[in-house]
């Protein structure tokens, strides 16, 4: 039996991962988490082989979540569930750590091929994204400067942000929620190795990027 953790805030959508893996006579669901921390504690605890992880959760999230889940002692594989198709949050996931990439839109069949491959070694992305642009992108030189590996709105999160706007400012300004927000700051955070917005400021001095 695979042993699987859902880490993922929202009650409905984890519901339907339980149906989803209740239907299937190969998986058992050993655990579940509502934020970043709350997963890191369950890791360290609860033995298991795949952990379904929201990239968007309170707490420690997004690219920064995989990369630490990574690093937890353990055999556990890891499947990122994202809102996001946009190939350039696949190839960071991956980067990170992850071994799957299954965005929320899939029908559930791809879900269950996703943890039935990633649970034999292999690699797994949804269909709405291209694995042959997804590897060439990992393969990427490593002298690419960080902030050309933004997403678009990544990039105009980075350019408010060093401008000095607030989370709540840049969110009204793009229509975007503020927990959307976070998310793209957690994640060009990760990409640019940076830990605060004072870093990413130093950096556009740095590139004369203001």
């Amino acid at each position: 039996m695979t042993r699987i953790i859902i880490a993922d805030d929202h009650t409905i959508f984890r519901e339907g991962l339980r149906q989803i893996l209740a239907e299937a006579n190969d998986f058992t669901l050993v655990g579940e988490a509502t934020n970043g921390d709350d997963l890191l504690v369950r890791l360290r605890e609860v033995p298991c082989d795949i952990v379904l992880l929201d990239l968007s959760m309170p707490g420690i999230s997004g690219i920064t979540l995989v990369r630490v889940a990574r690093e937890i002692a353990g055999a556990h594989r890891i499947i990122v569930l994202s809102m996001h198709e946009e190939h350039q949050y696949v190839v960071e996931a991956l980067k990170a750590g992850a071994d799957g990439y299954v965005t929320k839109n899939s029908a559930s069949d791809q879900l269950i091929a996703a943890i039935r491959k990633v649970s034999q070694g292999e690699l797994f992305v949804s269909a709405s994204a291209s694995q042959a642009a997804i590897l060439r992108d990992m393969r990427a030189s490593p002298t690419e400067l960080p902030h050309t590996r933004l997403t678009r709105r990544e990039r105009e999160v980075f350019d408010m942000l060093v401008a000095g706007h607030k989370i709540s400012r840049i969110a009204r300004d793009l229509d975007l929620s503020i927990k959307t927000v976070s998310t793209h700051k957690a994640n060009l955070l990760a990409k640019m190795d940076a830990e605060t917005t004072a870093d990413l400021v130093r950096y556009a001095l740095r590139h004369d990027l203001g």
